[in-house]
């Protein structure tokens, strides 16, 4: 009997860790949050005296512009800068987009026209403002709607995601608006793809003292929201018949939700999705949808 008793525990562990797998595979396949850094960095000039401490550097001409802690823009000739602080200029540039703010999408999204009459995307980096379907969705977005609709903005930026747009920080009159975002408690520090020191510290301020949506004892993280909707469609599209393979012009990913117009070229190529019309989801920000 005793036998019997410990191969069927045998057994059963076997059969828990086999069970496990998945999830541990999972976890160890998971993007771990970036390292917090300070992004404030001490400038010098050439006999090395502290010229300012500030977040970011862009070449304007023959100046630098530096965006110090103070929120204001200092420019100095770039001659004037240490050896040290023009070759890390060099070697760490940043694209500068100017133009006028021609639509809020959300707390996090706007549109714009640049001095070309070309139109960009700007998606605010370090921040994940809450989706028009959550709470304080709307005052997030009237938040930033406020301040920057129709004034003319800089924004400095590295990439783009892989929806096509622009990853930026946008500046304005003095103002950071993803700094100010966060202050403001309208939105979160998106700390999963972001690592700014200064940025957490102001999620958690915001946080400790109730300041917008924090006030909101059911408040939900927008990327869990977002998880959460996905489940939901792919549930409600689990129970619907096989809809027409007859293609429309349009391409619905299932899993994101996001409208594909046949030029795009995710059109038909995402592993979940069907030919959809030109009001289903949500527009592609590559195409337009």
């Amino acid at each position: 009997m005793w036998i019997k008793l410990v191969r069927f525990d045998r057994i059963a562990i076997l059969a828990l860790l086999l069970a496990l797998l998945p999830t541990v595979a999972v976890q160890a396949q998971a993007q771990p949050d970036p390292p917090l850094v300070d992004s404030f960095r001490v400038w010098k000039n050439a006999n090395e005296k502290v010229l300012s401490k500030s977040r970011f550097a862009f070449l304007d001409g023959e100046h630098v512009a530096l965006w110090q802690e103070s929120g204001q823009m200092m420019l100095i000739p770039r001659a004037q800068l240490s050896a040290a602080d023009q070759a890390w200029l060099t070697q760490h540039p940043l694209k500068i987009l100017r133009g006028k703010v021609i639509f809020v999408a959300d707390g996090d999204t706007i549109g714009m026209l640049d001095e070309d009459k070309k139109q960009h995307r700007i998606r605010l980096e370090g921040i994940d403002a809450p989706e028009s379907g959550q709470a304080f969705g709307t005052q997030s977005r009237k938040a930033l709607n406020e301040v920057i609709y129709g004034k003319q903005v800089l924004v400095a930026y590295e990439d783009e995601d892989q929806y096509g747009r622009i990853l930026g920080h946008v500046y304005w009159d003095g103002h950071w608006l993803n700094h100010d975002q966060l202050v403001l408690g309208m939105a979160w520090h998106y700390r999963h793809f972001n690592g700014e020191q200064y940025l957490a510290k102001l999620h958690e301020k915001a946080e400790t003292e109730k300041v917008g949506l924090w006030r909101d004892p059911n408040r939900q993280a927008p990327w869990r929201f977002r998880l959460d909707e996905k489940r939901r469609r792919e549930a409600e599209e689990a129970k619907r018949p096989m809809s027409s393979v007859e293609p429309t012009g349009f391409w619905l990913n299932l899993s994101s939700g996001v409208r594909h117009n046949a030029e795009c070229k995710h059109y038909g190529k995402t592993s979940r999705g069907k030919y959809c019309t030109a009001d289903e989801g949500k527009p592609c920000g590559m195409c337009g949808g």
